[in-house]
């Protein structure tokens, strides 16, 4: 994982934990109990929101609209079982 920055916002800190968490939790706790049907739509998701979030002129409103406009049908499919 990637270490350049020194972050000393309060709130930047818990965003940094925040993610260290949740990588800890996909990892060892849900990972495995997930289908592999499953697994490939949340690495499309998690793809496209990384590359999207590597564009720094793409507005922050903009990524999340357009990812979450490519998740909903996965959300829908997730809710039902």
């Amino acid at each position: 994982m990637a270490r350049g920055k020194k972050f000393t916002d309060p709130t930047d800190l818990e965003i940094v934990e925040m993610h260290r968490r949740f990588i800890e939790v996909m990892e060892q706790v849900r990972l495995e109990t997930i289908s592999a049907e499953m697994k490939q739509h949340y690495l499309r998701i998690m793809t496209s929101l990384t590359e999207k979030l590597a564009m720094p002129s793409k507005p922050l409103g903009e990524v999340v609209g357009e990812v979450m406009a490519e998740a909903t049908p996965f959300i829908f499919q997730a809710m039902q079982r």
